[in-house]
């Protein structure tokens, strides 16, 4: 018999379980304990489903493999942090690197003998699995761009200081991957085992997610964060912070019960007390959070319950002092400016320096050849411009790199480099193309109901097609794409979402806003991927012919209504009705 979640974090030793044991059999796979702790060190265990059919019809056991989730605070990695990760690409998985929409890196197809000397790779390199997944905090996001006028620096310093803060204490990490080492090691370890101070035997009810963003740049999606941060001075100019709480995006199908859900302003914190107000959320969602529904397993639920007010007078009670009003933060602004050429701050010497964002059409970076013959390496080409150009390297929540600290005399250069390696830049791209993400989906992801990362290529040239068709080219619409309703890539806050229920149908969802701060509503069930367009183009003629000068699809959506705007869309029985 199964045990409980719970009983399994209590009587696991703090993460550790029969892991090492699993380590050291022949076997392919880990056993299903051992598989829930694992995500704890940032490594799920998957298998290639797209060759189960044919391995079951030869009597033969599922293709094992695990992915390895790296984290990155903030999205920043130093060139050479990069060159480890990218050369650990050559010798473990599939030779890819997959880029996430938390600012991580994913290796995938990584085999089980394998998996020490990946961890200890990445370590040597100063980067950690450690609670990349779990029931704990996960990688702490950040507004990633660093435009010349912005104050990136104390950004960046609280994504770590939080990161640090709610990485637990348990030595397992060091023990399973390190083999005790921790004088080289990418995040601090305890000198002495001690029971967890924040997370405690049993941990999180589930994951909980803390995001950071610039006013006015909500290129992380904050309200859909459990916590998100937004650095803003109060009135009299002290610094300090508005607190969001309980936003989250993950529903299941056929649970009304389950829902997305934006984050609200929780209070305006002075930055010396936000480590406090942020542990206060996170350990009132350990005591309060259902550990008996892991679909219900969320911060967002609990504030759905009880509401803002009860969590602000919850977090007073345990901070010991009042909180003050959250303030009203700027405009936001739609995403994915950071394309392209832009400057940053001086470089040390005073002279200017530069950063270009280089689009990764599905967060996939890998050296490939196209189905029409056209080869794109886009990792080589990475590699070579952080080797002789850049000092620095940024994730994006969009999946896409930034590559930073360019000098203006080398511009050319590195346009150069890129051109070479067939790397086509933002101008070189539809606006559909860089307006779009996906999940990996299939074959890899246990939770994929349908391919999402895969099959984006012909979504957004479908869209394309459409929209030319039009005479709306010019028209950016923000689509997410997900192989099944956990929303991996956010489509619930997207203008377009398209969201697997079967292995060939797909929810369509409207009616997002291009800055994110609205939620999306479902629109469509059930559509068969080969009928998309036949949802959407009697939708796009409707917003041609009634959409005001200027008006963003999300925002016409919004303003009619998902029954006006889907009149004359035809509607699908959804698989299994009666």
């Amino acid at each position: 018999m199964a045990i409980s979640p719970d009983q399994l974090k209590r009587e696991s030793d703090h993460l550790r379980g029969s892991i090492a044991a699993d380590i050291a059999n022949a076997d392919p796979q880990f056993s299903a304990e051992s598989q829930q702790l694992l995500k704890f060190h940032g490594i799920y265990q998957q298998d290639d489903r797209d060759v189960r059919r044919e391995r079951t019809r030869q009597g033969l056991g599922l293709d094992y493999s695990c992915m390895v989730r790296a984290s990155v605070p903030g999205g920043i990695l130093t060139s050479a942090q990069w060159a480890g990760i990218n050369q650990l690409a050559n010798e473990f998985g599939d030779g890819a690197l997959r880029l996430t929409t938390r600012q991580g890196v994913q290796f995938h197809f990584v085999y089980k003998s394998d998996l020490k000397s990946l961890v200890a790779g990445l370590s040597r390199s100063l980067v950690s699995t450690y609670a990349a997944c779990g029931d704990v905090v996960r990688n702490v996001m950040a507004t990633s761009a660093p435009y010349r006028e912005r104050d990136h620096e104390r950004l960046q310093s609280l994504a770590r200081t939080l990161d640090a803060r709610f990485t637990p204490t348990s030595g397992a990490y060091w023990e399973l991957w390190l083999d005790g080492e921790k004088a080289v090691s990418s995040v601090s370890a305890p000198t002495t085992e001690v029971v967890e101070p924040i997370y405690g035997d049993t941990y999180l009810p589930r994951k909980f997610k803390i995001g950071l963003a610039l006013p006015g740049d909500n290129s992380i999606d904050i309200y859909s964060q459990d916590v998100g941060i937004v650095p803003v001075a109060n009135a009299d100019g002290e610094d300090g912070a508005v607190v969001l709480a309980g936003g989250g995006l993950g529903r299941s199908h056929n649970d009304p019960t389950t829902f997305p859900r934006l984050a609200e302003p929780l209070a305006w914190v002075p930055e010396h007390q936000l480590g406090n107000v942020v542990e206060a959320i996170v350990t009132t969602f350990r005591d309060h959070g259902n550990r008996d529904d892991r679909k219900h397993a969320r911060l967002k639920y609990v504030v759905a319950a009880q509401g803002i007010g009860w969590l602000r007078a919850e977090i007073e009670e345990r901070v010991g002092y009042a909180l003050a009003d959250p303030i009203a933060l700027p405009a936001w602004d739609a995403p994915r400016k950071h394309l392209g050429w832009h400057q940053q701050s001086d470089g040390p010497e005073g002279e200017p320096r530069w950063f270009i964002g280089v689009p990764v059409p599905g967060g996939r970076l890998r050296d490939a050849v196209a189905a029409d013959g056209r080869a794109t390496s886009r990792r080589t080409a990475v590699r070579l411009v952080l080797e002789q150009y850049a000092d620095e390297i940024r994730l994006t929540p969009h999946q896409d790199l930034l590559l930073c600290g360019i000098r203006g005399e080398h511009r050319s250069a590195v346009e150069e480099v890129l051109r070479s390696h067939g790397v086509p830049t933002v101008d070189q791209l539809s606006l559909q193309a860089v307006s779009s993400m996906a999940c990996p989906a299939l074959p890899t992801c246990g939770q994929a109901l349908g391919e999402a990362e895969r099959v984006l290529p012909e979504i957004v040239e479908l869209l394309d097609g459409l929209l030319l068709a039009r005479g709306l080219d010019d028209v950016r619409i923000e689509t997410r794409m997900t192989g099944c309703p956990n929303g991996c890539s956010r489509p619930y806050v997207a203008e377009l979402g398209i969201v697997g229920r079967t292995k060939t149908r797909y929810d369509i969802w409207l009616g997002g806003d291009p800055a994110g701060t609205r939620l999306a509503i479902s629109a469509v069930e059930g559509v068969p991927l080969r009928k998309l367009d036949a949802v959407l183009g009697p939708i796009l003629d409707h917003y041609r012919s009634t959409r005001f000068v200027g008006e963003a699809f999300g925002d016409w959506c919004h303003r009619l209504g998902v029954d006006a705007v889907c009149e004359d869309a035809p509607t699908f029985d959804l698989p299994g009705a009666a």
